[in-house]
């Protein structure tokens, strides 16, 4: 009886073991894949439209006339919603086959991987403790930048309940 009650207490919070693994991890697409057996998939906004703030260019290191490109995508397991993102990146830090790639539905970090990105997390938190009531159980900002340590992204990540329910493989 009283182990049963302590059962729970003694489980590992899945919030807390997602906020782990994307702090550990290079690409946020890779932590979405674990946990899919097909590939994961960008439902993409094509009429989003939002600019880089200053901040964020700062973030990004360019200046006020830089193109810096904005996409708001959906990644999907099969037919679940896992994710909410939005994206600046700054496309001329991209090769042309990374850009045509985004231009298409590809996930950002699928189509960047040739670039052997890593993340710096800007901010992370839960529903709970970023007093949201938006659909998500974790949302993430973070600077995307390539092998040699050059941003080439900033991103906003939404996570959805649904993504709790599914198994890690590795």
């Amino acid at each position: 009886m009283i182990l049963a009650a302590l059962l729970p207490l003694l489980q590992p919070d899945p919030v807390d073991a997602l906020r782990r693994e994307l702090l550990a991890a290079n690409s946020a697409t890779a932590v979405l894949q674990r946990r899919c057996a097909e590939p994961i998939r960008a439902e993409v906004d094509r009429a989003g439209r939002k600019p880089a703030t200053a901040e964020q260019r700062a973030d990004l290191g360019v200046g006020p006339a830089e193109p810096v490109a904005y996409r708001s995508v959906v990644l999907k397991c099969g037919a679940v919603a896992l994710s909410i993102a939005e994206n600046w990146y700054v496309p001329a830090r991209l090769t042309p086959g990374i850009n045509a790639a985004l231009a298409g539905d590809a996930p950002f970090g699928a189509a960047i991987r040739p670039l052997a990105p890593s993340r710096r997390t800007l901010d992370i938190a839960t529903r709970r403790e970023d007093g949201s009531v938006a659909p998500h159980v974790l949302r993430q900002r973070a600077i995307v930048l390539d092998g040699q340590g050059r941003p080439l992204a900033e991103v906003i990540e939404n996570y959805a309940p649904a993504l709790l329910g599914l198994p890690v493989r590795r």
